[in-house]
């Protein structure tokens, strides 16, 4: 195996789809393996007593609301994708509706599992590799505000680059249908004439095919960026700020958040620039927080 053929089976995983639903579950597996490699991990992982707490933080912070969290699913079905390797598995029964065990066998038996022998062997001799691939992982699935908090999580202080370029045009267009304030809570500050902590938001991300177009951005200061990104808020058909109920803190976040939810958000003047019930969609569905 070479270092590019690596990276072609590493960006080719075979990952559960239905529709465009986000189902971050073997990328995120895959990142926490290549970060603990960066930080010396040895091959292999222990189900029992790292991937299964570790991941279904990960899973938890980053990945859909679900109502019951499987790490179990990419640790074990990455075998299928010839980059992943399994220890202690012979012994695990399948469940009667699919081959996939459930975790109390991988506990019992104390599964382990990791990248395979060449892939790892690569990956120890070229640490530009691991963070390249980490990176693309990364990128690939999850938008750039949202990156620097996964790394973080994995035990990282890396600079990453974003993979999937944005449109330029997109960042002006968008801030000049809003008028350059935030569409939540109207922050528009400049100084000496220019804006600061307003960015341009894609709703549906651009990870899943969302288009780099007025009508699937927002305008927004830093904080609720970041908020939309993490499934803090979500709009209603009307456009009406929703809030997750799993939100909690004091006072600012009553005044930035609970303040200001049912309320309806500054829209752009031009309705053809208003945001795409598609994509408001998407976001509640494959983002949003309940």
């Amino acid at each position: 195996m070479t270092p590019n053929e690596l990276r072609a089976a590493v960006l080719n995983v075979k990952r559960w789809s239905r529709a465009d639903q986000r189902a971050p579950n073997k990328p995120l597996m895959m990142a926490y393996a290549l970060a603990k490699y960066l930080q010396g991990h040895d091959q292999l992982f222990s189900y029992a007593n790292e991937v299964d707490p570790d991941l279904h933080l990960l899973l938890q912070r980053f990945g859909p609301a679900r109502r019951v969290y499987h790490p179990e699913y990419p640790f074990w079905r990455l075998i299928n994708d010839g980059i992943w390797r399994l220890d202690n598995a012979g012994e695990c029964l399948p469940r009667k509706s699919n081959n996939d065990p459930p975790k109390s066998e991988l506990i019992k038996y104390g599964v382990l599992g990791g990248f395979s022998n060449e892939a790892y062997s690569l990956l120890k001799k070229d640490r530009q590799l691991n963070i390249d691939l980490l990176n693309s992982v990364l990128s690939d699935n999850f938008p750039e505000s949202v990156v620097p908090d996964i790394s973080a999580q994995l035990g990282l202080e890396l600079a990453f680059k974003e993979v999937n370029k944005r449109d330029p045009k997109f960042r002006g267009e968008v801030l000049n249908a809003y008028n350059g304030r935030c569409a939540i809570c109207g922050f528009d500050a400049r100084l000496n004439n220019d804006l600061f902590a307003i960015e341009a938001a894609h709703i549906k991300w651009k990870q899943f095919n969302g288009p780099c177009s007025v009508n699937n951005g927002l305008a927004l200061c830093s904080i609720h960026h970041k908020a939309l990104n993490k499934g803090v808020i979500a709009f209603s058909h009307d456009m009406r700020l929703r809030i997750s109920h799993a939100l909690t803190g004091g006072q600012i976040i009553d005044e930035l958040f609970w303040g200001l939810e049912g309320k309806q958000i500054f829209l752009p003047r031009n309705k053809n620039f208003f945001p795409t019930g598609d994509y408001i969609e998407w976001h509640e569905k494959n983002v949003f927080h309940k």
